[in-house]
């Protein structure tokens, strides 16, 4: 099985989500899509031990689990290819983001400083783009819209990807609900479950700047989905896997 990375061309029938909320699976089904749910890593920091950003990344096919998550044996079993990290996860910066960097068509965004080893021989291996930011925890803040438009409230990411020409919607950090921290991130919240579909943990318009999100996904055909019924919640993104 080949995963369709965080820009499927097509619509989604299972995603990796967090089992942290049972609520977020059950409307994923009432869709059709079936969801795979998290257990917690306890070597996390316990605001995000769920989270599938936190856990895995998703390269070119294939997935990187945090070493020992026994979550490899579970994706394993459904036939998707697994990795394991070479570092550990702990629960403290830089441990528990080795997994965190963001995938788009042919590039890689990240910290360099933070990613673990194995991921980044692989990208060198693939030799696609590295994009360099600061930000260690790429993947949650950054929500992929598709191969040439992305949403972010991160400053140092938004002017990163306008230079490889895509379009950005920068936005005010914030807005987003992560309890134990003071606030979560876009990317966290959502994931595209078709090219034409994004998915997110809450309501859009609990977001201060929901209306500019809103019509921006609509100017790049968009249709918007809403999984639950609260605020926007960062639940460690929506990862398709088939």
């Amino acid at each position: 099985m080949r995963l369709p990375g965080r820009l499927p061309d097509r619509p989604v029938r299972r995603v990796l989500v967090s089992g942290e909320y049972p609520e977020l699976a059950q409307s994923l089904e009432k869709l059709g899509v079936e969801a795979i749910r998290t257990e917690p890593d306890s070597r996390l920091p316990q605001p995000v031990r769920w989270h599938p950003d936190m856990q895995v990344c998703a390269l070119n096919g294939e997935l990187f689990v945090g070493k020992g998550n026994p979550l490899r044996n579970r994706l394993e079993a459904q036939g998707i290819p697994c990795w394991e990290t070479q570092q550990t996860p702990g629960p403290v910066y830089p441990q528990d983001v080795l997994c965190n960097v963001l995938t788009g068509s042919h590039w890689v965004m990240g910290n360099p400083k933070t990613v673990d080893p194995a991921i980044w021989q692989a990208i060198n291996k693939l030799g696609w783009r590295w994009l360099s930011v600061r930000q260690g925890y790429a993947a949650c803040s950054c929500a992929l819209v598709d191969h040439s438009s992305a949403i972010t409230g991160d400053p140092g990411i938004g002017p990163v990807l306008e230079n490889t020409d895509v379009k950005v919607l920068r936005l005010t950090p914030g807005g987003v609900s992560l309890p134990g921290y003071a606030y979560g991130f876009l990317g966290g919240c959502c994931g595209l479950l078709a090219p034409n579909v994004m998915a997110f943990a809450g309501r859009l318009d609990s977001h201060p700047e929901g209306g500019l999100i809103r019509d921006f996904l609509q100017s790049r055909g968009i249709r918007v989905v809403e999984l639950l019924s609260e605020s926007l919640l960062d639940v460690g993104g929506i990862l398709p896997l088939a």
